[in-house]
């Protein structure tokens, strides 16, 4: 018993200095593991892609600063050739193998009269409606086809003719043309009449944002709307000549105000000369106006002739021009 006991305390001290040993190795094994270097990014790529799945490449996405469709209905090298105001033309024609389309509303009723139940006039009858097809035949030559309807009259009116862009601004400090055409009145209960028309055009144009237009108008067998039944069957007894003058000022490049006036000088003519003012909206191809006028008649024969209605008489009316390349 006493030998046992004489043993114990040696046991104690062997497995005590073994313990601490063991916990020494242990302090300087882990001490080593935190001054090692971390694992180099190459040998831990093979195991991070094996762990992981690979990513596809992420998409380019490339600005634009003007997109096409800005480029299309913006771009001033798409508007199409603007030759007149109103009905007052310019010295310009319509692009060589271009197809210009004009659609036109001219009121009765003035606007301000009934504004709201007849829609400014719109809905009280007695519209005069063109229809216009002028072809580009080369870059300075042009044919032209219009219809006006009869509105209050007795008759539809057919318009030819072609125009000339004689000189250029670049050679001559001014535009010149030389329009020339007939008159068709085709009356439904006949007989037909017509006459023939000839018209000089002096216009200048600065940077595209202003331009004036002017000359002389002639019609042989004029009329307006004190003039519309058998007394048109005379042909070439009511003469007209008139100066008339076009202005367009764009206030933006896609947006301008548009002033015109035609003055009868000499033959058949009403009280005051033709007014007419618009806002017109110049986009890809196309323009649209909204008009202020005091006549319906926007074929030549009309405007030749002055009106019976005054500056308080304005009616409405619209434009809508379309070019297609051919």
């Amino acid at each position: 018993m006493r030998t046992r006991l004489g043993r114990a305390p040696g046991t104690a001290i062997r497995t005590g200095v073994a313990m601490v040993a063991g916990l020494l190795l242990i302090a300087a094994a882990t001490a080593r593991a935190e001054d090692a270097p971390p694992p180099a990014a190459a040998e831990t790529a093979p195991a991070q892609e094996a762990s992981a799945p690979a990513k596809p490449p992420e998409a380019t996405v490339e600005q634009i600063d003007n997109p096409q469709v800005f480029n299309l209905w913006l771009d001033p090298e798409n508007y199409p050739r603007v030759e007149r105001a109103v009905n007052v033309m310019n010295a310009r024609t319509t692009r060589a193998r271009a197809l210009n389309f004009l659609v036109d509303h001219r009121a009765f009723e003035p606007f301000q009269k009934n504004a709201f139940r007849d829609w400014v006039g719109f809905d009280a009858g007695s519209l005069k409606i063109g229809l216009t097809l002028r072809y580009g035949i080369l870059d300075n030559l042009e044919v032209g086809v219009q219809r006006l309807s009869n509105g209050g009259d007795l008759f539809d009116t057919y318009q030819f003719d072609v125009k000339y862009w004689a000189l250029r601004a670049d050679q001559a400090l001014v535009d010149v043309a030389a329009r020339a055409g007939g008159t068709w009145y085709a009356a439904a209960e006949g007989p037909d009449s017509g006459g023939g028309f000839a018209q000089l055009i002096v216009s200048r144009s600065l940077r595209e944002y202003l331009w004036v237009a002017s000359g002389l108008l002639y019609h042989s067998n004029a009329t307006n709307e004190n003039r519309t039944g058998q007394d048109l069957r005379r042909s070439g007894r009511e003469y007209a000549l008139a100066v008339p003058v076009g202005l367009e000022v764009r206030l933006q490049t896609f947006f301008a105000w548009d002033a015109e006036a035609c003055f009868n000088v000499a033959g058949y003519h009403a009280k005051y000369p033709v007014l007419s003012t618009a806002l017109k909206i110049i986009s890809y191809r196309h323009t649209f106006a909204l008009i202020f006028s005091n006549s319906q008649y926007i074929t030549a024969d009309g405007l030749v002739a002055n009106t019976s209605r005054g500056i308080h008489d304005l009616i409405v009316g619209f434009t809508i021009t379309r070019e297609f390349n051919l």
